[in-house]
């Protein structure tokens, strides 16, 4: 990259690069910024999050691109690069391609921020760097005040034991205790580094400035790390320590400073987990990980998650789509968690992206292992690097490494903000003790002689992943979040004009995008419904056109189980506008409630509507009854099962089975003792029959 590098000895080159440092280091601490609060739900903050990346990647790679592309040599570039191409591959060939694309840039941005970070000019990056990492300490006192002031909040409600646990911005506090790990590393490496050049003993009025600011942000990271009382992180931390145990010990006076952080270790323990009657330890226990719900649950969870890999073994279900396979796989143990991730990365990544995809991120942990033996064991021989910068790659490939292995019981990587900072935090270890320079301009060598062809190619990619990230963010802001356009506009008519407008520009603009299909859909059947001027082929026109959109809506994200009894429920009660005879009606409906329960078999409402139809309609009550028993299988929350039980009640009281509908009526209450319709009904019960008694 000697085309766009600077000489240190030119004065006027010097501001230039100042000031793109400092812009490197704005738009990426943005990047990070925005990615803390998306969560997996709200999508304008991930397409903003995303657009910002790819401007500031854009800027970076625009002037290499026209130097002919020099690439870095080495084997970390390279499968960064490989890494972040099968992530878009594979949205060709996933089974929820709407869905994939969103986990695209969650799980792409750690490869991503790699790739823009390592293609910063030499000296353009260590000024960036000394900016970013500012911004990252403030980030860890922001976190760690958000955590402490979370725990407090907490004491001072009287909230449940269970749910003292501070989350900080995101909505787990296991992938919180991650994010601590993560950024505890780094910054107690540099305050042993710091604090090792001191000359007099601390307690005799040497204290190194720099030293003591880190040795705060440690007291107050593990005051934060202690307070979320996660074993995982727990566990990661204390497999992880080890390693920075031995980078540190050789340096002058390491021992006094390990004692020091052990007190603050104890101090922060004793402190943060009083409140919990110190269990944190006693958590670890074999005996009580083999009985806990929550690690049960787990074990189940990763049973269903190998059902998924034997169910789609070459290729996977596409990444990001384990929350829309998971419900027809779950066990019945399993109710403690929402289904959302796996809770393993590794199988997680199985499931979704077959062996390529897992293949990938055991070679991630692979490359921090051999990072790691280079650091460690062969420092010094292998390295031609002094040992303060040896060591402050120590620290960041330990955080990188600590939440590796934090992702075997939880989801780290599927949290946004944890992939950005791995990415660049793991390019700043690269550029230090990887790289072994450039190569030569790789473009000339397979034809392209003109930069501005692949800048071009470059800039429309950016541009048309940017189009699709507004349309995102516009979808969730007017049809799935739009409780803000209540004050902007405050006629419901002109609100509903409007919305229904920006649902018909995104069906043209993101085709893939289901809200506005189903938005236009419902919209469409309501009229159909409601407007009784309207002439029968006008509404057929409406009915056909709702139809239509729901089914376009199943192309984005296929398994979706409300629109498809949304279909068979059209079927049902429009279908003699839509020609079709009884039979086919009936049998049309049936086709699509059975797919929607084929896709979520914990649907009460699509159990006991197909036990109606299929059975009960038919004459057939016991049929149905044996249907509506078979769900009771299924793994049921308290209150879907209660609700399965009433239809089950309800379906023997129209059978003239009294005394069976108010035994599963008691059944009901003995399980949910607060289930108020059945509480009614059994009360309206016994008032009949205290009044059938007093009038004989």
């Amino acid at each position: 990259m000697t085309s766009i590098r600077h000489s240190p000895g030119s004065p006027s080159a010097h501001p230039a690069m100042a000031f793109r440092a400092g812009l490197y280091a704005v738009l990426a601490l943005v990047v990070y910024g925005l990615s803390w609060y998306y969560n997996g739900q709200l999508i304008p903050l991930l397409a903003a999050e995303s657009i910002v990346l790819m401007v500031w990647g854009l800027m970076v790679w625009w002037p290499c691109l026209r130097a002919g592309l020099i690439w870095p040599r080495g084997f970390l570039p390279l499968f960064m690069l490989s890494w972040f191409i099968w992530f878009g591959l594979t949205l060709f060939w996933s089974g929820s391609p709407y869905s994939s694309w969103f986990y695209f840039w969650v799980l792409g941005s750690l490869p991503l921020t790699f790739l823009i970070a390592i293609m910063i000019p030499e000296l353009t990056a260590e000024v960036f760097w000394t900016w970013f990492w500012r911004g990252i300490l403030i980030s860890a006192w922001i976190l760690g005040g958000m955590a402490l002031w979370q725990y407090y909040q907490g004491l001072v409600t009287n909230i449940g034991l269970a749910n003292l646990r501070p989350f900080g911005p995101l909505l787990d506090t296991n992938s919180f205790a991650a994010w601590l790990n993560l950024l505890f590393f780094p910054v107690l490496v540099l305050y042993f580094v710091k604090d090792s050049r001191r000359q007099v003993p601390f307690l005799q009025g040497g204290i190194d400035p720099q030293a003591f600011f880190y040795l705060l942000t440690l007291t107050l990271l593990l005051l934060a790390f202690f307070s979320t009382s996660s074993r995982g992180g727990l566990l990661a931390w204390i497999c992880t320590m080890p390693f920075a145990v031995w980078g540190l010990w050789r340096l002058p006076a390491a021992r006094p400073r390990f004692l020091m952080v052990a007190v603050l270790v104890i101090i922060a323990f004793l402190l943060m987990d009083y409140a919990h009657g110190y269990d944190l330890i006693g958590h670890l226990s074999p005996g009580y990980i083999t009985s806990n719900i929550t690690t049960v649950s787990r074990k189940l969870m990763w049973i269903a998650t190998w059902h998924i890999y034997l169910s789609h073994p070459w290729l996977g279900t596409g990444i990001g789509s384990y929350f829309l396979n998971y419900p027809a796989y779950r066990l019945p143990g399993e109710l403690a968690s929402a289904g959302t991730y796996a809770h393993n990365d590794y199988l997680e990544y199985l499931a979704e992206g077959g062996l390529i995809n897992l293949g990938f991120l055991l070679g991630f942990a692979g490359v921090l292992m051999y990072a790691l033996y280079r650091l460690l064991y062969r420092a010094g021989r292998a390295l031609q690097i002094t040992d303060e910068k040896r060591l402050t790659v120590l620290g960041l490939v330990l955080g990188v490494f600590a939440i590796t292995g934090h992702a075997l019981g939880n989801f780290i990587f599927y949290n946004l903000p944890l992939s950005v900072l791995a990415g660049l935090f793991m390019a700043r270890a690269w550029r230090i003790y990887g790289s072994s320079g450039n190569t030569r301009p790789l473009l000339p060598k397979i034809g392209i002689n003109h930069g501005f062809i692949v800048q071009g190619l470059l800039l429309l990619g950016v541009c048309v992943a940017s189009w699709n990230l507004l349309a995102d963010g516009a979808t969730y802001a007017f049809l799935s979040d739009n409780a803000w356009l209540n004050g902007v506009i405050r006629n419901p008519q002109q609100r509903a004009e409007l919305l229904l407008k920006v649902a018909d520009t995104l069906t043209a603009l993101r085709p893939l995008a289901t809200q506005p299909h189903v938005y236009l859909a419902n919209t469409y059947l309501t009229l159909a419904e409601h407007d009784t001027r309207m002439g029968t082929a006008n509404r057929r026109s409406l009915v056909q056109a709702a139809l239509h959109q729901y089914q376009q809506s199943l192309v984005g994200i296929p398994q979706q189980s409300g629109v498809l009894n949304s279909i068979g429920t059209l079927y049902l009660t429009q279908g003699k506008i839509l020609g079709l005879d009884t039979a086919l009606r009936q049998r049309q409906t049936l086709l699509a409630w059975r797919q929607g329960l084929a896709i979520d078999p914990e649907s009460i409402s699509l159990r006991n509507q197909i036990a109606q139809l299929a059975y009960a309609d038919q004459g057939d009550v016991q049929g149905g009854l044996a249907f509506l028993r078979a769900g009771l299988k299924r793994p049921l929350f308290p209150y879907p099962r209660s609700e399965l039980l009433l239809d089950i009640a309800l379906m023997q009281w129209r059978a003239d089975e009294k005394p069976a509908a108010e035994k599963t009526l008691l059944r009901i209450l003995h399980n949910n003792p607060g289930y108020e319709p059945a509480v009614s009904w059994l009360q309206a019960i016994h008032r009949r029959a205290d009044l059938h008694i007093t009038e004989h």
